[in-house]
């Protein structure tokens, strides 16, 4: 019989987009005596070959495309005979002219010749078999296995299919003899999907494109058949909250061409196992329902590439979404029971891994509140505090239930989209389950607390033995005592709850109490490890989310206080400005709190207020701090919190020489907080302005004896200053001296400069002495002296002129300075009283002072 011939390679389908980095893959290989394309269809094996053919004009390549009856080998090797015979590099002296297959079978006589013609070729020539997978019988196999083995470097072998040739790959890959591209690389990637749909027709935004590239894993079938349907659609964004592959089209072709060629059984192991997007190997067979689904899938991974993964922990099976949202939808359709038992079945095998996200992902879609509510009770506090809110997600459906443990796992879900409104209703319905459980009762407190809710901490509320829940309860009772004035209590309650958070991952929660724990740092008066606390806080990855902005909120409110504090307006301004001068983000579109906290509010109002007068703006800065006691109305803040306010009022009220606005401020504090220790600096500070410097030492007696009170406002270093003060008023200089410098050394380690800027003008004159005095003391002081400084560009000194300033706050005398300069006594008085004259002063304690202040001096 006359040889068979087929065309060539098939046309390029319309919009085909080259595969650039792929063809480089195959020409790497084009000299190893096999490569092999094995993926399912519709993977674009067929084009990309035809691709990287059309463009290798000078090998001679004989393509043959099988069909079904190719199961017969005579069928097979009559094409292969064809087109290799028909090869311009093929002479006519070849014996592949004269060979015949048999009309009866072909014998191993034929393929022996075959492979001998084939390797006296005078030149390497290409076999291309598309759709490889039509082989099975024996003969062929042996031919293809001969053609590989016994024909030289005359023939490059490339095959195509939807499973593994029946060669032995094994080998080969060991000896380097076989390229490969299988379904992981021959899946679009999203440039290439995005290139393939433009070129279809269908006009997407590039959110489109990226959602349906999605969908299908860059499976070139799907996305064809989805641009097909989306090219008159109406409303693509419908159609692709839609797709799937129960979609009429991409159905008809996985049954037709994908399933088609697998048995019941194996079709069966899929249906069963696609209720989960992966399957390791121990779930595997409580889903199928058969001892060996691993073997089953091992299978088809191997020999269909339907299967991706080995089925380890590590590496479980995975099955095209496309293929699985089809496989599902069918299962579907033989009762949602049969599914429901299956998504149950999954939960329980991965709450038994000590896999909670996925058990609550299989729990909410078999639609069991029981054991949705049983598996959040376990691990819904451990959820929350790392933040996997999308997990928790599938219990907000169930929450209306009165059931505790389904509705603060609600709360969190609310929490972590920034609605507070939701979380409050969710929490409330919490508290009408009436028996919820120990460990229910103490998530929902704590979660309360956290919140804002002043829940007394009472003895009978012990600390669970469970970590995450204990972290939780830790850091509630936290925010419960920083809510009622007890910073010590609320700085060991916070510090415990972080230390687990961290100790076990739980990254949300810890944010959350860092940030808290700064608040309670600075209500304690450690300003310095609170500022700190908060820039660790907002330096945190989570920190600039929705569900974050209110604890963040308070860490830059504590950082704005303490940049006012270091004597940095700037800093304390631009810290408020990023906040939005409110403390709390937006909520979500559902419809949440959008009101700010009105605590946090009012420290971002005084920071920004204080910030204004210190930087000059001195009226506007008071009137926006009466403002801010305007707007907090009746509403409670801390007792700290509520003093640094009154005390940022009255200093302007008095710089500005405003006794009843001071007076005014005075008497707000003493109604909110009669014994805060404030009251007895403002009552100096008052006292002083009027000029009753005796009435302003009684009040700040309290002050001045140690141990005095830790405050944010550094009340005792104002204390002292305003000691020094009076001292001056009363000629007692050394008494003074003594007590600017006990003010200079409680200042120091909390680098509280604000109240130095603020200081008395002969106060600050005291302090120059103090520079000549050495380190420690003395850096601190140039620093207090330099705080506050306004810009030099009015004072131009020359460059000895800079020299001698330098040397002034020292002790060397004038003949000492000339020494070291190397100039006579009479050229560094010319210079001193050129300096007194630019910087108006006539001492060299005053020339010190104002170069401090004009910040000529560091």
């Amino acid at each position: 019989m006359a040889p068979v011939l087929r065309t060539g390679p098939p046309p390029l389908p319309a919009g085909h987009v080259r595969r650039r980095a792929l063809e480089d893959v195959l020409d790497r290989g084009a000299d190893r005596d096999l490569t092999v394309l094995s993926a399912p269809p519709g993977s674009g094996k067929t084009s990309l070959l035809a691709a990287w053919v059309g463009d290798d004009h000078g090998r001679a390549t004989a393509w043959v495309c099988l069909e079904p009856e190719d199961r017969d080998p005579r069928h097979l090797w009559r094409a292969v005979l064809g087109e290799l015979a028909a090869l311009s590099a093929v002479p006519p002296s070849s014996r592949l002219h004269r060979l015949v297959v048999s009309r009866s079978t072909v014998a191993p006589e034929f393929l022996a010749e075959l492979t001998a013609a084939i390797a006296a070729l005078p030149s390497p020539v290409r076999l291309v078999l598309d759709d490889v997978h039509h082989l099975a019988d024996p003969i062929s196999r042996q031919g293809l296995a001969m053609l590989l083995r016994d024909t030289g470097d005359r023939l490059r072998l490339v095959l195509a299919g939807r499973r593994d040739p029946p060669l032995p790959l094994p080998r080969l890959r060991m000896d380097e003899r076989v390229t490969e591209l299988r379904a992981e690389q021959l899946a679009f990637t999203p440039a290439e999907s995005a290139a393939l749909l433009a070129a279809c027709g269908p006009d997407l935004t590039p959110a489109q494109v990226a959602v349906l590239h999605e969908r299908t894993g860059g499976w070139v079938a799907g996305l064809r058949l989805a641009a097909l349907s989306l090219r008159d659609h109406p409303d693509p964004d419908a159609f692709l909250a839609g797709f799937s592959g129960d979609e009429r089209p991409v159905a008809d072709y996985l049954v037709d061409e994908v399933l088609a060629g697998l048995t019941e059984a194996q079709q069966e192991v899929l249906r069963r196992i696609s209720v989960a997007p992966r399957v390791p190997a121990g779930l595997a067979p409580r889903l199928a329902g058969r001892d060996d689904t691993a073997e089953v899938l091992d299978d088809l991974a191997h020999t269909t590439g339907l299967v991706a993964g080995s089925g380890a922990r590590g590496d479980p099976y995975r099955l095209p979404e496309l293929l699985r949202s089809h496989l599902v939808a069918d299962l579907g359709r033989r009762g949602p029971a049969l599914v429901a038992a299956l998504e149950r079945a999954a939960a329980a095998w991965w709450a038994e891994q000590g896999a909670p996200v996925e058990a609550l992902r299989h729990a909410g879609r078999a639609g069991d509140p029981t054991l949705l509510a049983d598996l959040v009770g376990r691990w819904g506090p451990w959820l929350a505090g790392r933040g996997e809110h999308e997990a928790l997600a599938a219990t907000v459906g169930s929450a209306p239930t009165v059931d505790a443990r389904l509705a603060v796992a609600a709360a969190h879900v609310h929490l972590a989209r920034g609605d507070h409104e939701h979380a409050r209703a969710a929490l409330a319905r919490a508290r009408r389950d009436r028996r919820p459980g120990p460990d229910a009762a103490a998530f929902r407190a704590a979660t309360e607390r956290i919140l804002g809710r002043p829940l007394r901490v009472t003895l009978r509320e012990p600390v669970p033995s469970e970590p995450a829940l204990a972290a939780h309860v830790r850091i509630g009772r936290g925010a419960a005592a920083l809510r009622a004035d007890d910073p010590s209590r609320a700085r060991t309650e916070l510090g415990m709850g972080l230390a687990l958070a961290h100790r076990h991952g739980l990254d949300v929660l810890a944010h959350r109490g860092r940030c808290l724990l700064a608040a309670a740092l600075w209500t304690a008066g450690d300003v310095p490890r609170a500022a700190a606390a908060a820039e660790r806080a907002l330096a945190e990855p989570g920190a600039s989310g929705p569900g974050s902005a209110p604890w963040s909120a308070v860490a830059r409110a504590v950082a704005a206080h303490a940049a006012l504090l270091g004597a940095d307006p700037g800093a304390a301004r631009a810290t408020v400005d990023a906040s939005g001068d409110t403390g709390v983000g937006a909520a979500g579109d559902d419809g949440g709190d959008r009101s700010p906290d009105p605590t946090v509010a009012f420290a971002f109002r005084c920071a920004r207020a204080g910030a204004t007068v210190d930087l000059g703006e001195r009226t506007a800065g008071l009137l926006a701090l009466q403002a801010a006691r305007a707007a907090l109305g009746g509403t409670a803040v801390p007792g700290a919190l509520a003093a640094t306010a009154a005390l940022l009022e009255h200093r302007a009220a008095v710089e500005l020489g405003h006794p009843t606005a001071a007076g005014a401020v005075t008497a707000w504090l003493a109604g909110r907080h009669p014994a805060s220790p404030a009251l007895a600096l403002l009552r100096g500070w008052g006292a002083a302005a009027a000029g009753d410097f005796a009435a302003a030492r009684t009040a700040i007696a309290v002050l001045l004896v140690p141990p005095a009170p830790a405050t944010p406002g550094a009340l005792d270093v104002e204390a002292w200053l305003l000691e020094a003060r009076i001292r001056l008023a009363r000629a007692d200089r050394p008494g003074a001296r003594a007590a600017a410098r006990r003010a200079v050394d409680l200042a120091a380690p909390r680098d509280a400069l604000r109240p130095f800027v603020h200081a008395d003008g002969g106060v600050r004159a005291l302090l120059v002495d103090e520079l000549a005095t050495g380190e420690p003391r003395a850096g601190f002081v140039a620093r207090a002296l330099a705080a506050g400084a306004t810009s030099p560009a009015g004072i131009a000194l020359s460059g000895r002129e800079h020299d001698v300033l330098a040397r002034l706050p020292s002790l060397e005398s004038f003949d000492e300075i000339a020494g070291d300069l190397d100039v006579s006594i009479n050229t560094i008085k010319t210079h001193v009283r050129a300096l007194y004259g630019k910087l108006g002063v006539t001492t060299r304690r005053d020339a010190v002072l104002v170069a401090h202040e004009q910040g000529l001096l560091g």
